[in-house]
């Protein structure tokens, strides 16, 4: 790894694991997510401009990576689920935050995360997602909104 890269990844890798960790729920996914952002940072920064603060381009290429995943594992997941029988396990339930957050559209999950635990301002997370400051607060609004309908269904269950 060059030490433009390695100094990067110092600084920088732990909050893009985090990102990763919040979207994905799981520490192996993550940190693959993780490996394959510094991946495609190393094959890009010669061409990074430099518009952008660096942790924001990770940040936005953390969410992506992070959406890329979720879709392949649906896809994977469906596929699967068309070759296996019709037998279905039902599993309990686990009344936490993440499988609250797991209800939400990618969108309204990316505001939250970054919001809730990435700890960043809206005026932060739109540069990040590249939309507007209003639209963040929107999509952290009705994400709020749609938790508490979710937790109001959960608890009447």
């Amino acid at each position: 790894m060059d030490s433009r890269l390695d100094k990067i990844y110092k600084q920088h890798g732990k909050y893009v694991y985090n990102v990763a960790l919040g979207m994905l729920r799981n520490r192996d996914d993550a940190q693959d997510v993780t490996q394959n952002v510094f991946i495609k940072l190393h094959n890009s920064l010669d061409s990074f401009r430099g518009d952008a603060d660096i942790k924001t381009y990770l940040y936005r290429m953390a969410i992506n990576s992070s959406i890329d995943y979720i879709r392949r594992q649906s896809t994977h997941r469906d596929k699967l689920e068309k070759m296996e029988p019709e037998t279905t396990v039902s599993m309990p339930d686990n009344l936490s935050f993440y499988s609250f957050i797991d209800k939400l559209d990618d969108d309204h999950k990316a505001v939250l995360l970054l919001s809730e635990i990435g700890g960043f301002k809206y005026e932060e997370i739109a540069e990040i997602l590249q939309t507007k400051t209003g639209t963040v607060k929107s999509r952290a609004s009705r994400a709020i909104v749609k938790l508490r309908d979710i937790l109001a269904k959960e608890v009447l269950k």
